[in-house]
C-alpha cells in the first residue's frame, strides 16, 4: 500500500476509498436498479456504469476510453452501450464494437475497450463487484431451511445511503455494549450494561460470536397483550466476513421466533456509503399483515438510531492501529475486526504471489499480541 500524500498516520486508517478495498467483493446496486438505461454507481472512490445489454449485465468504469466521457450519459442502442459524446458502442465485456468516425469497415484500435472489474455476479437481489482479483471469497448466506418457509417473511430494508464510513457501520453492528444507551426506547435494557464474557471463533477472513443479552422486548406483540414480560433475553449469533459483510441471527426464547439479518456495506466515496439490510423474519404461526407492519416499523426505528449517530462521526475511517483507541474486555469482537482488516490491507499491499508477515497475517498479529 502506498502511503502517498496522506502520510503514515493516515495509512493506518481504513476509509471508504482505501485501495485495499479494490481486492474485495462489494455490492454495487440492487438488481432492480440496473435496467437498460445506463446508471452511474460509486464504489471505492470510483464511478461505474451498470446497464443490461443484449450480451448480458454490464458493469464498466464510467469512462469512455476515447475522451473519458461518462458512459452513464449515453444510452442503449441495438442492445449495446453507446457513448453519448461520439457514438462509440460497447458490449458487456467492455470491447468496442463500433467507432462511427472510422467508418463501418475500419479496424478498431486495441485500446478501444472500456475498463471492467475483475468480477461481477448477481445474487440475492444484488449486483456484486470485485474491482481487482479478490483476496476474500464471496460470502455465502446460508439461510434457506433454517426456518419454516411458509412462516418466514423476507424483508429488504433500505438501502440506507449517506455520510457514513463502511467500516464504521459494520463495527457498529458488531458492537454490543452500545445497546443500553443508543437503543433506549427500542430494545436497549439497563440490565445489559455489563457485557457478559464471550469468545471469538476464528474463521477464514472472518469470525463468529455467540452470546445472550437482556433486552426490552418492544418488538413482542405479547408484551402489549400482557401475556409476556417486557424484560427478556435475546440469543445473538454473529458471522462476519471481511471486509463489510455480516450476518446476525437473533433468537427470542421467550417471545418465540427469530430474525436472520444480512448486512452489507458498500463503500462509495470517501464521504458516502450505502448499507443494504435483508431480514428473514420468523415467528411461530407466521405474521399477520398488521404484525409484520409493526415489526418492520420497529426495525426501522432501530436502524434510525444507529444511522443518525453514525453520520455524526468526524472521521469516517476506521483506525487499524490498535493503540489508537482505548479497548476493554467487551470489545473482543471489535478488536478481531480491526486485526482482520489490518491483515487485509497488508495482504493487498504484498508483492504478487506473496503475503506480508507469513501465510496468515492475522495469526502473526495474534502472536505479536501474545508476546507483548
Amino acid at each position: 500500500m502506498s502511503v502517498g500524500a496522506e502520510g503514515p498516520q493516515r495509512s493506518r486508517l481504513l476509509g471508504n476509498a482505501h485501495e485495499a478495498l479494490r481486492r474485495c467483493w462489494h455490492p454495487l446496486a440492487l438488481s432492480g436498479e440496473v435496467t437498460d438505461v445506463p446508471r452511474r454507481f460509486w464504489l471505492v472512490g470510483e464511478p461505474w456504469v451498470a446497464v443490461r445489454l443484449r450480451t448480458g449485465l454490464a458493469v464498466l468504469k464510467d469512462r469512455c476510453p476515447h475522451r473519458l466521457a461518462p458512459l452513464s450519459a449515453g444510452s442503449v442502442v441495438d442492445g449495446e452501450l453507446q457513448c453519448g459524446y461520439h457514438g462509440w458502442r460497447f458490449c458487456a465485456d467492455g470491447g468496442a464494437t463500433t467507432v462511427p468516425s472510422l467508418g463501418p469497415a475500419a479496424t478498431l484500435p486495441p485500446r478501444a475497450r472500456a475498463e471492467r472489474p475483475f468480477g461481477v455476479q448477481e445474487r440475492d437481489g444484488l449486483v456484486l463487484v470485485a474491482i481487482d482479483e479478490p483476496i476474500v471469497e464471496l460470502p455465502v448466506d446460508e439461510v434457506a431451511g433454517t426456518t419454516p418457509a411458509a412462516e418466514t417473511r423476507v424483508v429488504r430494508m433500505g438501502p440506507y445511503e449517506g455520510r457514513y464510513g463502511a467500516a464504521l457501520l459494520i463495527d457498529n453492528q458488531i458492537d454490543v455494549s452500545h445497546f443500553p444507551f443508543l437503543h433506549r426506547g427500542t430494545f436497549g435494557s439497563d440490565e445489559a450494561t455489563v457485557v457478559p464474557a464471550y469468545s471469538v471463533e476464528r474463521e477464514p477472513w472472518g469470525f463468529g460470536v455467540n452470546l445472550s443479552v437482556p433486552i426490552t422486548a418492544g418488538n413482542d406483540p405479547g408484551v402489549a397483550a400482557a401475556v409476556r414480560p417486557l424484560a427478556q433475553f435475546r440469543e445473538m449469533a454473529y458471522r462476519y466476513r471481511a471486509p463489510f459483510h455480516l450476518t446476525l441471527t437473533l433468537t427470542y426464547p421467550v417471545m418465540g421466533g427469530s430474525n436472520h439479518i444480512v448486512f452489507w456495506a458498500q463503500p462509495q466515496t470517501a464521504e458516502r456509503c450505502r448499507l443494504y439490510v435483508t431480514m428473514h423474519l420468523w415467528q411461530p404461526g407466521g405474521f399477520t399483515d398488521a404484525e409484520l407492519a409493526d415489526r418492520i416499523a420497529f426495525e426501522e426505528r432501530v436502524a434510525t438510531q444507529d444511522l443518525e449517530f453514525q453520520c455524526r462521526f468526524d472521521d469516517l475511517a476506521l483506525p487499524l492501529d490498535l493503540t489508537a483507541e482505548c479497548h476493554v474486555r467487551a470489545d473482543r469482537a471489535s478488536l478481531e475486526y480491526r486485526r482482520l482488516l489490518a491483515a487485509l490491507v497488508s495482504e493487498a499491499a504484498a508483492p504478487e504471489g506473496g503475503t506480508v508477515g507469513g501465510a496468515d497475517p492475522v495469526e502473526a498479529e495474534h502472536a505479536a499480541d501474545a508476546a507483548r
